[in-house]
């Protein structure tokens, strides 16, 4: 079993539209409203690929009942704190060929609420049934930016192997605990330490910094030119195909399921990177953001090429 943790859960609301018009009516007939967050994309993908999930985080509201409602359709068990406040709303507008997303904030989390989570953690690690744990996401209101650092801990007590994929201001403060597997892409990397990286010897040299921290894999997406991977001592170079990209939304948090998964069956350092981009890339090309074709993830897996950098 594989736990996932969204502290700022969403409804993704996605509206197709022809035009948008600002300053007038918009009217929409084709929209999309989903259970979202990095986490709960994470989830998603997991049950795709056949893993057993529990998702925990913190839902209020009417908002927070669909997202619930959502989870157990798709037989993933929902095991939130509920607080009063209303879980966010997430809206994107896609027109054109762009894409415009207005993002709130979320709720705040009471103190009561914050301890409540991280009991709520401890129960469903008490039973050793899990074995990984993935935490995507921001951090919402009322939480310090080192919350995930307890969490992390609490994994740890009980030897559960913590994933976290989270922008640099949360990052910086959990890399200090020492979560097995960090996922910033490029750009998260450069605003970590506000540099500009112009080369793989540059973005090698930078991911050696996370190695003080006994952080077992760095891997850092750059988009379609796949993955950098820093698993150990060695580093790898992923390579990926080219593909037709119907969204790339969602696929960094597709990246972590595959990779997640992977750790969950202690497979190869290869093999994790190799599924991890492959539901990456299955998710790019998918409308649905957390969605991948299981048919095409044979296909896809055999043209991604792990290569160790010397």
């Amino acid at each position: 079993m594989i736990a996932t943790i969204t502290l700022n859960p969403s409804v993704d609301i996605c509206y197709y539209m022809d035009s948008f018009v600002i300053n007038d009516v918009n009217r929409c007939s084709n929209y999309i409203k989903t259970a979202g967050g990095k986490g709960i994309n994470v989830s998603k993908v997991l049950k795709s690929l056949g893993s057993e999930v529990i998702a925990t985080g913190f839902l209020g509201g009417s908002t927070g009942s669909f997202i619930e409602e959502e989870l157990l359709s798709m037989s993933i068990n929902p095991s939130f704190v509920k607080i009063n406040d209303a879980t966010r709303n997430c809206i994107a507008v896609i027109s054109e060929g762009k894409q415009t997303e207005i993002l709130e904030t979320g709720p705040q989390i009471l103190s009561k609420d914050s301890k409540s989570l991280m009991r709520a953690l401890e129960n469903i690690l008490e039973s050793g049934k899990v074995k990984v744990v993935a935490a995507s996401g921001s951090i919402p209101e009322g939480l310090g930016k080192d919350y995930y650092n307890e969490l992390i801990k609490i994994a740890k007590k009980k030897n559960v192997k913590f994933v976290m994929d989270t922008s640099a201001d949360y990052l910086k403060e959990s890399i200090k605990v020492s979560p097995f597997l960090i996922k910033p892409n490029i750009n998260e990397l450069e605003n970590f330490f506000d540099i500009k990286i112009k080369s793989e010897q540059e973005l090698k040299k930078t991911m050696q910094y996370f190695k003080e921290y006994d952080i077992d894999m760095i891997v850092v997406s750059i988009g379609s030119e796949g993955s950098i991977a820093l698993c150990g001592d060695n580093f790898y170079r992923i390579n990926i195909p080219r593909v037709s990209v119907k969204s790339p939304v969602g696929s960094g948090d597709a990246l972590v399921a595959g990779m997640v998964r992977e750790i969950d069956k202690d497979s190869s350092y290869e093999e994790i990177l190799r599924v991890g981009n492959t539901c990456g890339i299955l998710n790019a090309m998918n409308e649905k953001t957390g969605s991948i074709d299981m048919r095409m993830f044979d296909e896809i897996y055999g043209k991604v090429k792990i290569e160790m950098l010397k």
